[in-house]
């Protein structure tokens, strides 16, 4: 796992407002039984076996915030490797929430009536909600809106930045520490003055369960990784709760 480019993942994830980034914050928590050897390793050791298990999974649940100055974006995604997904994403300042299902090149998308006055300068946002009406936007990926919104659906992406190795890497090993009740291995690192650590478990697979980062700027990161390789089944919301794009004008 690189710093900077898991944190370029976590920012593609949130369309682009997110820079550079390094882990930050050392788990702690009590001694707990592991299975697969990597408390053990050393902290380079481990970082490379998690890359490894990170660049084989077929799909996982993602949970992020990323925090600058216009505010705080939040995810919380499921993707797979055949580019099917499904989640949610707010915003920076608050401002609404959009949810997203992808399945293959398909993509639906439900912009709240907080979001669209958001993205929908004066009048208009209110005609555009009158006229989606509670309903998904409905397109492939083709459209360049959906196509924009839908990147953080890209497991490919996401495996390829968190699975490479940077040049000059340091690391060092920390404590042991659970996350959401899993056991895993705390690893640190510090460039400048950007700091941070990613947790990888101690159980079955070193999968990487959590990044946490800031900036000497102040930009911070945050992301758990769960459900790794569990079937990802988007449902695509009902004829009538949806609107193909090309019908608005």
């Amino acid at each position: 796992m690189s710093a900077p480019r898991a944190a370029a993942a976590i920012r593609r994830a949130a369309a682009g407002t997110v820079c550079l980034i390094v882990f930050a914050g050392a788990g702690t928590g009590t001694a707990l039984a592991d299975d697969n050897g990597m408390a053990d390793k050393s902290a380079q050791a481990i970082a490379d076996a998690s890359r490894k298990a990170m660049s084989q999974v077929t799909s996982m649940r993602m949970v992020a915030k990323v925090t600058e100055g216009s505010g705080t974006t939040a995810l919380d995604i499921r993707f797979d490797e055949a580019g099917n997904c499904v989640g949610t994403v707010r915003p920076p300042g608050g401002s609404g929430r959009a949810d997203v299902i992808k399945r293959g090149n398909d993509v639906w998308m439900k912009l709240d009536d907080e979001l669209l006055r958001a993205q929908v300068p004066g009048a208009a946002a209110e005609d555009a909600i009158a006229l989606i009406d509670g309903r998904y936007l409905h397109g492939t990926t083709d459209n360049i809106m959906l196509r924009d919104f839908a990147q953080f659906c890209d497991l490919d992406y996401f495996k390829s930045e968190f699975s490479t190795k940077p040049a000059n890497e340091q690391l060092t090993k920390g404590a042991r520490s659970t996350v959401d009740g899993r056991p895993a291995i705390t690893v640190t690192g510090k460039r400048g003055g950007d700091t941070g650590t990613y947790q990888v478990s101690t159980q079955d697979e070193p999968y990487l369960l959590r990044i946490q980062g800031a900036k000497a700027s102040g930009e911070r990161v945050e992301a758990t990784f769960s459900a790794f390789d569990e079937p990802v089944r988007p449902k695509p919301p009902a004829p009538a709760d949806s609107v193909d794009l090309s019908e608005l004008r």
